[in-house]
Order: structure tokens, then sequence, then C-alpha cells
């Protein structure tokens, strides 16, 4: 029976671990038989005995050595069976003649041949085989004196029988032992294999998911920047736009440019914070909000688009209209029905598409708030309706219509960040109607701020490649009265910076030649060489990772203005200076 490497290195192990015992039992009858004999015996004795233990030593260790080896068990098996089979017998055939020879020395005669028995029985043992080939010759040598010493002599022949077999039996039970001690070792080595194996693969799995993890991180960031970039500019002169005199007709159009980019943007927040999401590591931002309001404005936006395909959009409110003012998050809010409505519009060939908002008061200042998107599409089948929230999970329908099916986890995520839950029935005129129910309290909307307060005029340098962001660096700076210096790179801002009589500076973080955050270094550098006062410096950046922010900090920046450019933060950031 071939047997595994495990097996064919345990069992050459526990032999080796044992030729100490071996060793010191030839070692002790060499002794004696020095002691009692003519020194021939002894010499010949050990000798013979040696030799058959250095066979065993080398085939054994090859064994433990080279398990692996063709034939290796085999080997093993047949060589230790053999060898101790030549060691027992030799032993058993020098006592018969020193009895033999030397009849005075029974007693030793008879010691040194249950020592020989004892020892052989006890050691490991291979096979059955190996135990027979053990035990039989020393018994059989006990027989052959007893039987000669005291011939036909029924107690004595019963009494030497049950002493043989109470020494094979409790030799066999130690061998049994070891075999389930060494089949023990193999099942906990295999198992610690296959457990190593497994790490190794969780290890590997881990790494290949911090790699992609990294490699989403820069993508994020990458299309954060990329994204943001051209929204700055739409939502900056949006901004201009606004603060000028114009027809209604131009206004509600300015208006409508407003309202999609700030959901552009707040969609494109909500994308970069879902893992943060999924992992709950991303707080709500609770803020009083209209529910009414956000949805009428999302509808305005989409309602263009669903003209187009020859869908009509309404949206419904049921309930007070201060119920529907309450503490929440808009952004997630506003994504969820984005979300919903866009995979409506997706799904439906024709008919209407509904948005239905229901606030129901509850005890105290609570309220129960309940949003439904109903469309006239497929519908979803009542056994798909957990999965299709997972990610990357798809109907046929939804596959065929196109998306990469994360529409739906990042509602489920958003959703119950809230507390709330989300689910899908069927519509009321067929379709699907997707509802979310959210737990909220009632609050109240500030004042409209008053307008902001003018600050004095200030000389800002400022640091931006894109030449659409630096003319509108310009308009906005200049709106507050500020003096606007540009440049173009980080080098030309170190260089610039050198000259006294700027109050700020605005440094964007992605640039070529010098990048930002190097001109903010070594900005800061020479002003701790030359003892030169500080300079309020601002970063101006699409990258709004928290470990950005806290590494442009950590560099010496004084604050952080986010692109898109809120007014309200720049006029914040001139007034400051303005103050200190």
């Amino acid at each position: 029976m071939t047997k595994s490497i495990e097996h064919v290195r345990a069992y050459a192990t526990r032999y080796r671990d044992l030729f100490l015992i071996r060793l010191l039992s030839v070692l002790g009858i060499f002794g004696i038989t020095l002691w009692l004999a003519p020194w021939p015996w002894a010499i010949s004795f050990a000798i013979i005995q040696s030799v058959l233990y250095v066979l065993l030593w080398r085939v054994v260790e090859r064994a433990r050595l080279h398990p692996e080896d063709p034939g290796a068990w085999g080997r093993l098996k047949v060589s230790t069976e053999s060898l101790t089979f030549a060691l027992a017998m030799h032993a058993a055939l020098f006592v018969l003649a020193a009895w033999k020879l030397e009849p005075e020395l029974l007693p030793q005669s008879i010691m040194l041949i249950i020592g020989n028995l004892m020892v052989g029985a006890l050691q490991v043992h291979v096979s059955r085989l190996s135990f027979a080939a053990a035990v039989v010759p020393p018994s059989i040598t006990m027989g052959i004196i007893t039987w000669g010493e005291y011939g036909a002599d029924a107690p004595m022949l019963l009494s030497v029988l049950l002493f043989i077999l109470g020494v094979i039996g409790a030799a066999w039970r130690q061998a049994t032992s070891d075999r389930d001690t060494v089949e023990l070792y193999v099942d906990l080595t295999q198992r610690s294999g296959e457990l190593r194996a497994a790490l190794d693969d969780a290890r590997a799995g881990r790494e290949a998911a911090e790699r992609a993890n990294r490699a989403k991180s820069r993508f994020l960031a990458m299309i954060s920047h990329e994204v943001r970039t051209p929204l700055n500019v739409i939502l900056g002169i949006v901004e201009v736009l606004r603060r000028k005199k114009r027809g209604k007709e131009e206004a509600g159009l300015v208006e409508d440019m407003g309202d999609a980019g700030g959901m552009l943007l707040r969609l494109l927040n909500g994308a970069l914070d879902l893992s943060k999401i999924e992992s709950g590591q991303s707080e709500p931002e609770l803020a009083p909000v209209d529910v009414r309001a956000l949805l009428a404005a999302i509808a305005r936006v989409w309602r263009l688009r669903s003209e187009e395909l020859g869908l009509t959009l309404e949206v419904e409110c049921h309930g007070a209209p201060e119920d529907f003012i309450i503490a929440t998050d808009a952004g997630r809010i506003e994504q969820v029905v984005i979300n919903l409505l866009s995979n409506a519009l997706k799904l439906t060939p024709s008919g209407v598409i509904r948005i239905r908002a229901m606030a129901l008061p509850r005890d105290g200042d609570s309220v129960a708030l309940r949003i439904e998107v109903e469309d006239q599409g497929p519908g979803v089948p009542p056994a798909q309706r957990d999965r299709i929230f997972q990610p990357f999970e798809q109907l046929d329908a939804g596959r065929a219509a196109g998306g990469a099916g994360l529409g739906l986890a990042i509602c489920r995520a958003n959703v119950e960040g809230l507390g709330g839950r989300i689910g899908v029935t069927d519509g009321l005129t067929g379709g699907a109607l997707f509802h979310v129910d959210l737990p909220a309290s009632r609050a109240r909307i500030a004042e409209a701020a008053a307008p902001a307060a003018e600050v004095r005029p200030l000389s800002v340098l400022a640091a931006e490649d894109h030449e659409a962001n630096r003319r509108l660096l310009t308009l906005l700076l200049e709106q507050f009265g500020a003096k606007v210096t540009l440049v173009e790179n980080g080098a030309e801002a170190v260089a610039a910076a050198r000259a006294d009589g700027f109050d700020l500076i605005l440094m964007d973080v992605m640039m070529p030649v010098m990048d930002g955050v190097q001109a903010l270094t070594a900005i800061r550098a020479e002003e701790a060489e030359t003892g030169r006062p500080r300079l309020p410096i601002h970063m101006l950046t699409a990258n709004v990772f928290d470990e950005d922010v806290a590494r442009y900090r950590a560099a010496g920046a004084d604050g952080v203005l986010r692109k898109p450019i809120e007014i309200e933060a720049l006029h914040g950031a001139l007034a400051a200076v303005a103050a200190g």
C-alpha cells in the first residue's frame, strides 16, 4: 500500500528519535558480556549489532530526508522489517549460544533475552510484520531456554508463556498507539498545509484587493479631478450669472443650469463616497431639507429627457407642506430618486412615470417619509426582488438597457445609511413600484443668508493651469474687489510669492512643472529660511478625499477650497484674510 510523503517522514522521524535507546541497549549487552564472558564474544556482538544499526540508520535517514522519492515507503517498510528481524535474530542466537556454552550464565541469559524482547517490542514499527520480526526470535529463545532447563514443567512453561503474552500485549498496544500518533501527526500536517495554503490564498486575495482598492482610489481621484474641472467652470459661471440682472426666462434657464450642475456634483460626491457608505465609515450629513422642493427640482431637470422619450413624468406629494421639511441628507435622497428615475426611463417603453411622496406625522417631531417611483416597464419577478439590490446584479431587461448594475446597490446603501428600507413591488398599473421608507424629524429651514459683507480689496495670487478656470477665478475674485495675479504652474507661484504685496495665494494642486503641494512646501521652506512673514495659502483642488485634505494641511496649507468653487467658502476665505 502506498503511503503519503507525510507518512514516510513521520515514521522515519520516530525511528530516528528512538535510536538512542536502541544503542544504549546494545552498549548494555556489550558491557555485561565483556564483564561475564570472554572478550571476543562481546566484540563480535558489538560489531554485528553496530553494522546492522548503521544500515538501519542510513535507511531511516534517507526516508526522512527524501520522503518524496519514488518507492520511499516500500524501501522503508521492507528495509526496517528485514533489519529488525536481523537484529532480533542475532541477539536471540547470541543469548542461546551464551546459554549453551556457559550454562552458569543462565540468570544473565534470561535477563538479556527479556530485555531484548521488551526493547524490540516497544520500538516503532511500520507494519505488523516488523512487530513480529522484533518479538518472535526472542520469544522462541525464551521458550527453548525454559524447555531446556525445566523440561515439561507445565507451571514454568505456562508462566513464561503468560510473561511473553503480557509483554507482547503491552507492546502491541504501544505499537497501535504509535500508529495512531503517526496518523494524527500526518492529519495535522496535512491540515496545517491546507491552512497555510488557505492563508496564502487569503493573503494573495487581500493583496489583490488592496491593489484593486488603490487602483480604484486612483481612478476615482482622476475621475473626480477630470469631472470637477469643467463642472467648476459651469457652476462658477452660473454663480456669476445669478448675480446679474436679466429677464425672467433667462433667469429661469440659469436656475435650471445651476440645479442640474448641483445634482451632477452631488451625484459625483455620492459615487466617491459609496465605498465609505458600504463599510459604515461615512456618516450622513443631516441638514434641513424641503423634500417637496427637492423632488420638484429633480422633475424639472429630468422632464425634458422624459418628453424626448415620449414619456410623461408626474410628481405627487401627499401631506402637509411642513411635514416634508425634515432633517436628512439631501444628497443621498437625491441620488436615490435620480437612480430610480433613470432606471424607470430606461425600462418604460411608453406611458407615465410617477414620483410619489407621502409624509405622515408621528409622535412629537418625527415623520414617516415614503417616496415611490412607479414605472410601466416589465416589472421585477418576486424571486428576483432581493437580488437586484446586490452590486452588479441585473435582470435581462436591465442588462439590455445598459449599465453596470450598481445603481440599485447605491440606492440601498444610501437608504440604509439613513436608517430606512428600500424595496420593490408590482405597480398599480403594471411595471415596478420602488418604495423608500425613511424615518426623519421635522426641521426648519433657516432664513436666506444676507448678502455677503464687503471685504477690503485683497491682492490675490492664483496658480491654475486650466485656462477656463483662470478666467473663472478672475470673474469671481473681481466681484469681491480683489486684484488678481495669475500664474500657470507651481514654479511660477514660488517665484511670484517672493515678491511682496500678496495677501493670499490660491494654489491648484495638479499642475505641470511643479504641482501645488511641492510649491506650497517650497514657499514654506523659503519663509522659514528668510524670516519672511507667513503668507496665507489655500489649496484649490478637485481632489476631495479626506486623506488628500490632511496631506495639504500637513504641508502647510491654511485652508482647502474644493472645486467646484463654493462662493460662500471663497468669500469666507477672503474675509478671514482681510480680518487677519
